[in-house]
């Protein structure tokens, strides 16, 4: 674990507060990046506002780019300072995702409004140990360690 500063969402139509959290270590397939750029845009308002359920509290941003930090022990198309641009996560073995067609995967909502990566996880936490919804879209880029 180490502590990061995020902006957090803790209830319907709250504000983002800046907030220092605590960060797993990636896992085996899992990149952390060190935000360089990151906005907030009309879906974060819109799962801000409840209209997607993902759960509350929760550390949105979607839309980034940055700086490849580490990696995990089976990441093999990125590396330690990599550039990247941040996107959405898909299973990536359904017939849509084996076709290219990843904004199509059964499984999109699940893996990108659920706020948890696919076991159920949060790579985050309060300071506190509180869980917070720290997967939205695989990203949450308003967080940066």
């Amino acid at each position: 674990m180490r502590a990061i500063k995020a902006a957090v969402v803790r209830e319907k139509s709250g504000p983002f507060k800046l907030e220092e959290i605590q960060l797993d270590a990636p896992r085996d397939h899992e990149v952390l990046v060190e935000i360089r750029g990151t906005g907030i845009c009309h879906t974060d308002i819109v799962v801000r506002d409840q209209y997607f359920p993902t759960p509350l509290p929760a550390v949105l941003g979607h839309e980034g780019a940055g700086v490849v930090a580490l990696v995990g022990a089976a990441v093999t198309k990125v590396a330690p300072g990599d550039h990247v641009v941040l996107t959405y996560a898909s299973c990536g073995v359904c017939a849509n995702c084996q076709k290219g067609l990843y904004g199509y995967c059964p499984d999109l909502y699940t893996r990108n409004f659920s706020g948890a990566r696919p076991d159920g996880s949060s790579p985050c936490c309060s300071a506190h140990g509180e869980k917070l919804a720290g997967y939205f879209l695989a990203i949450s880029g308003s967080a940066n360690p």
